[in-house]
């Protein structure tokens, strides 16, 4: 088994990994420093209240964290974790495709363990916490590496375990103004039958032919007026016509 040392921006803080493979777990240390920053600050911004992928598992539980490949090219996972307490980054352990498991020599290998399943297409790698204590509480993070040792970073999941999940509040809507909290139901009824107002959701059944028939009238009254327009205009060369002839030609 080979250690290598990876040295971040703290020149304090190092990152050893071990494999028992021939060829080295390779891990850039700009892309762990950048990790660590995004990690942080994940932390420390996020809410349980605000966030999805909080978790409040019970104390002695065991919790799985799954990272999703989307295609078969991963060959190793490497886990992280960030402590809510103190916001210390720390590497837990690598695994890959051959079940080969690498712990940081201060991790319990008895309650950390990996595994992986395959989904057809999609490979999904798990990270098992076993015994889950208050100390675990933190930000668990996934790093991919293919074959090619191209790196994926995934979003991680708090972990809060023992704590108890907030409540959110009821959402209550807004009453509007001048309306009493004591009648909101007889809103609908408070509106006259006979009249037609846009604030109605329904509209009453007299309303239609109130609006139809009064229609129907314009646009009779507009046909009539129509037709004796046109037949006075066509009346009208006739008259001068019979005029013309009455009265003969001027000499």
């Amino acid at each position: 088994m080979k250690g290598k040392e990876s040295a971040f921006a703290d020149p304090q803080l190092t990152l050893e990994t071990y494999t028992t493979s021939p060829k080295p777990l390779k891990m850039t240390t700009l892309g762990l420093v950048w990790t660590m920053v995004c990690l942080m600050t994940t932390v420390s911004s996020q809410t349980p209240r605000e966030s999805d992928f909080v978790r409040f598992p019970k104390i002695n539980d065991t919790e799985a964290v799954t990272c999703e490949c989307s295609s078969r090219s991963c060959q190793t996972v490497f886990w992280f974790r960030t402590q809510h307490n103190n916001l210390d980054f720390q590497f837990l352990l690598s695994f890959n495709n051959a079940a080969r498991t690498s712990h940081q020599p201060s991790v319990d290998k008895h309650r950390f363990q990996a595994s992986k399943r395959d989904k057809g297409s999609k490979m999904a790698f798990t990270l098992h916490i076993i015994n889950i204590t208050s100390e675990d509480a933190g930000l668990y993070s996934c790093m991919l590496q293919n074959h090619k040792e191209n790196e994926l970073w995934r979003p991680g999941v708090l972990l809060r375990p023992g704590e108890t999940r907030p409540t959110l509040p009821p959402i209550t809507k807004p009453q509007p103004q001048g309306i009493p909290n004591s009648i909101p139901n007889s809103i609908p009824n408070s509106i006259p039958n006979g009249r037609c107002t846009k604030s109605n959701y329904q509209t009453p059944k007299d309303c239609g032919s109130k609006v139809l028939w009064p229609l129907v009238g314009v646009l009779l009254a507009l046909a009539v007026a129509l037709i004796s327009t046109l037949y006075y205009f066509s009346r009208l060369p006739k008259k001068c016509r019979h005029q013309f002839a009455k009265n003969g030609p001027l000499e």
